[in-house]
């Protein structure tokens, strides 16, 4: 009945605790804490800790009230019940014995609270790597790095059991010496103090006593005491040994702690400026002098920037790989703040500003649910909308076949497997066509994605009247915007904007192409220094 009850309670306050935690960890806007607590909060394998961690803190609080609240209570009533025998001189030596026993057990006691913190980290990452395999399966194929994945996860396994065994020769150790001093130095002290009264007791011998004569007062005492003794020794053995949960318990309170501390110490991001009559102005997107660098560093990607997108006025950002497109991407969708300046746009949520980023998520339900995400199917019903909009949306996308080839409109099936890199960013695309938001920021989403297919999708954007920002290196798709702004690479942040289809515009082609043909007519020259080269090498070339 106990264990029925401890289990009741740990499950109690596991669904507690969870609760508290995922409504922390999933917060919305402007919290993010479920992007930031990596990046910003710089904890990682967040899966062990609100999984794994919290279940064992709640088994092991729930274990410790039987663990620790009947030997208490024992060792209560034993001792009152041992004082009236011993006296004052007895219940003083008593209490000193507890106190000499606790404190050898305390200096020869171990740190398991931070041997159990260290173990739940491995086994976690442990966990991680596994998953990690899992979820990145297909790239470890390409690569046939199955080999190189089991070396990373056995050594991660060892490492762990390495840990788990040093704990095991530690805790033998030290349950040797609590034995040790429990069953031999309580008795000894104990069978020494229940005798003093009969060994320090005057009495007179009147003469012969018979085999069966009666055992006198002390000799009593004496046996009473002797049984006291017994159940005190027991009970405070059981509670020594609570004495080493406590301490696991404060390591599995370390890592929660650990967790909610971090959880709490995230700081709201800086929300957005609106403008001032948002109910009748056109909606508009600015940066106002910002700055864009990462969180916490000093290393600045873009320098100040000024533009503003107003309604209609499509722009196509572009520039060099790792000069910070994508950092623009996320100060406008509000997951990084802008280091001064001004950012202004439409409200939150979908119907502002959505971004289709270049890997489309696939979230676990049913196709529709593919759609209309982030929303429910709850929310689709009310909202009024019927699966043969649905339809028409996959036919925007070139996605009609779905339905019928993955067996309905309901099906549920692993996506993210299921639909090949194309489908995917397409069903991104369908996202966007489904939730119709004011803008919309598109980074590289269809970059699996056919030419053809691609300008059909963009022109049905702008058909709807989305205004577009999109990160692409694609020529073929500036003619879709009206704006082009280019990120130098030059490590300085610099950046140019200039209109599409102005005189500006097609002088910067053109001197990309007489710098690209210049190229092209020093070829035959460093042709023939790679032969110089080989052959003083001595190895065969071939063009």
């Amino acid at each position: 009945m106990l264990r029925h009850l401890q289990s009741k309670l740990a499950l109690n306050l596991r669904t507690r605790l969870t609760r508290y935690t995922h409504d922390l960890y999933m917060s919305s806007a402007p919290n993010l804490r479920y992007y930031r607590i990596g990046t910003e909060g710089g904890l990682d394998a967040v899966d062990q800790y609100v999984t794994t961690d919290i279940a064992a803190f709640c088994d092991s609080l729930s274990a410790l009230y039987g663990n620790l609240m009947k030997p208490t209570l024992d060792m209560f009533i034993f001792t009152a019940q041992l004082s009236r025998s011993l006296g004052f001189f007895g219940t003083v030596m008593l209490f000193g014995n507890y106190f000499a026993t606790a404190s050898i057990l305390r200096a020869v006691t171990p740190a398991f609270g931070r041997l159990a913190a260290v173990e739940a980290r491995l086994e976690g990452e442990y966990r991680a790597g596994v998953a990690r395999v899992g979820r990145e399966a297909e790239e470890v194929a390409f690569y046939n790095g199955g080999i190189r994945e089991k070396d990373i996860l056995w050594r991660a396994y060892l490492r762990l059991i390495k840990h788990v065994n040093s704990i095991y020769k530690i805790r033998i150790a030290y349950e040797w010496t609590e034995d040790y001093v429990i069953k031999y130095m309580w008795s000894a002290a104990g069978y020494l103090l229940i005798s003093i009264p009969v060994l320090l007791k005057k009495r007179r011998n009147v003469g012969v006593q018979t085999r069966d004569a009666p055992l006198v007062p002390e000799e009593l005492d004496y046996i009473s005491n002797r049984r006291l003794l017994i159940s005190l020794a027991d009970a405070g053995g059981r509670l020594m040994y609570a004495y080493k949960d406590l301490l696991e318990l404060a390591g599995l309170t370390t890592r929660i702690y650990t967790l909610l501390s971090t959880l709490h110490n995230l700081p709201p991001l800086a929300d957005f400026t609106y403008p001032m009559n948002s109910a009748t102005s056109d909606p508009r997107v600015v940066l106002g002098g910002a700055q864009i660098r990462p969180p916490k560093s000093t290393e600045v990607l873009v320098s100040p920037l000024k533009i503003k997108v107003e309604k209609g006025e499509h722009l196509m950002i572009t520039g060099p790989n790792g000069v910070g497109k994508t950092a623009i991407a996320r100060v406008l969708a509000g997951l990084w703040e802008a280091d001064g300046g001004v950012v202004e746009r439409p409200e939150r949520g979908v119907k502002g500003v959505l971004v289709v980023p270049q890997r489309a998520y696939m979230v676990v339900g049913t196709l529709r649910d593919q759609i209309i995400y982030p929303h429910s199917y709850a929310q689709f019903v009310a909202a009024g909308r019927t699966d043969a909009e649905l339809m028409e949306i996959l036919e925007a996308v070139h996605l009609a076949y779905l339905p019928s080839r993955e067996g309905g409109w309901t099906t549920r099936k692993e996506w993210k497997d299921v639909l090949s890199g194309g489908e995917k960013q397409r069903m991104g695309m369908a996202r966007l066509f489904y939730h119709h938001p004011k803008f919309a920021i598109l980074d590289e989403c269809t970059s699996a994605v056919s030419t053809d297919v691609e300008g059909l999708m963009y022109q049905h954007a702008k058909d709807m009247g989305v205004t577009l920002i999109t990160i692409s290196h694609r020529p073929t798709l500036i003619k879709y915007h009206l704006r082009l702004l280019t990120l130098n690479g030059d490590g300085s942040g610099g950046w140019t904007e200039t209109r599409v289809g102005t005189e500006e515009e097609r002088m910067g082609i053109e001197t990309e192409i007489e710098s690209l043909e210049a190229r092209l007519q020093e070829v035959d020259r460093w042709e023939q220094r790679v032969r110089e080269v080989a052959t003083e090498l001595g190895v065969p070339i071939k063009f």
